[in-house]
């Protein structure tokens, strides 16, 4: 039976890429290899974007049966927490069963065991804001973390992300995986959690418009 495993590259300006590990995803072997192979941030990133995995022998030999392209995710939260729990969404979405993070900040791989719920921003919260990219909230109870869960769960609830996507692919001419389109996506999933009140009389031309003024914007960064 397959071991699935995340493996992702949280740059220092909050882009995560992440590539899907098929076999031997377990600590004693893809961790063990990653920090063997893959220990330094120019190999860290070099695996992290692969895009698909079939898996890493013993003498860190990449075997992908598939070529696809890796995944893009802006983990733009403010707070570690926040930020944990979007990554462990990246985890879920592969069904893995361990995630291996490397942070630019901290220059190393983070393991994480997906155990459901909100349990990967926990084990995440504290290496993430030892980055210094996000704030710990030192205060936060179990209720606290519950609720957060929740709050992350239900805000962004009841949009069909994939509708707005297909929209603006089709208005802008773009065919197949974009990475300007797939941060924009993921920056207004965020958008939403923390206010989506800003949407609510948008109508499908204002997210083209919205779209393209947030690749000007990045142009102009």
């Amino acid at each position: 039976m397959a071991t699935r495993a995340l493996i992702g590259f949280l740059d220092d300006d909050k882009q995560f890429t992440s590539t899907y590990n098929h076999y031997d995803g377990y600590p004693e072997h893809t961790g063990k290899l990653l920090k063997k192979y893959f220990n330094d941030v120019e190999a860290a990133e070099r695996v992290a974007a692969t895009g698909y995995i079939s898996s890493i022998d013993d003498e860190g030999n990449i075997d992908s049966k598939y070529d696809e392209e890796p995944y893009y995710k802006v983990i733009d939260a403010e707070d570690a927490f926040t930020a944990g729990m979007m990554i462990g969404d990246e985890v879920k979405d592969m069904t893995a069963d361990y995630g291996y993070i490397w942070v630019r900040e901290l220059g190393k791989w983070i393991t994480v065991k997906n155990q459901g719920g909100d349990s990967i921003a926990k084990q995440l919260e504290d290496e993430l804001g030892e980055s210094g990219m996000y704030m710990v909230d030192e205060n936060i109870n179990e209720a606290g973390y519950e609720a957060k869960w929740a709050q992350f769960l239900n805000e962004a609830e009841g949009v069909d992300f994939n509708v707005i996507k297909t929209y603006i692919a089709k208005e802008k001419d773009i065919d197949g995986g974009d990475f300007a389109l797939d941060t924009y996506m993921d920056s207004l999933k965020n958008s939403f959690r923390l206010n989506k009140n800003d949407y609510i009389d948008y109508e499908m031309e204002d997210y083209v418009e919205d779209f393209d003024n947030y690749v000007a914007d990045k142009m102009d960064s």
